[in-house]
């Protein structure tokens, strides 16, 4: 008989989430611990081969800041500021100009009998408002299903 831990418990102590039963089997159990600890240095070896890898790859890809590309000359700001001003302003003086006002027809409110006749048509519908234009795809003689279960 096999005693030692399953791959889900191993793997449950591998995560940091041990139950009591598995803590007890790890202290009592020297090939078990031993192979939870191999395989957290593995881990900790994979981890720092990755980060060393990414550093690396950092460090040969940083961009070279020459002292020419370093500053950015005035003239450059003053130039952008420019282009900027001579965009905005037409906007601005565009906005001062004022539409003439249209009128809007004035909208009575519905009666309650003309709202619970809408909401009664909308409580009736068998099928999703943005469904029935594709219902005129279904052919007349099948059969409309019932909403609400099974037939």
């Amino acid at each position: 008989m096999n005693d030692h831990l399953s791959h889900d418990q191993f793997a449950e102590c591998a995560s940091g989430r041990p139950g009591r039963d598995q803590l007890e089997h790890l202290g009592q159990c020297p090939e078990c611990s031993a192979e939870l600890e191999q395989f957290g240095q593995t881990l900790s070896l994979f981890r720092n081969a990755v980060r060393d890898r990414v550093d690396d790859r950092v460090a040969l890809e940083a961009p070279q800041i020459t002292p020419r590309a370093a500053g950015f000359p005035m003239w450059r700001w003053a130039v952008i500021t420019a282009a900027v001003v001579v965009m905005v302003i037409p906007y601005f003086m565009r906005e001062n100009e004022r539409p003439q006002q249209v009128e809007m027809p004035q909208i009575s409110e519905p009666s309650p009998e003309e709202v619970m006749a809408r909401v009664n048509r909308h409580l009736s519908r068998t099928f999703p408002a943005p469904m029935e234009p594709m219902m005129s795809l279904i052919p007349a003689n099948e059969q409309t299903p019932n909403s609400g279960g099974v037939q």
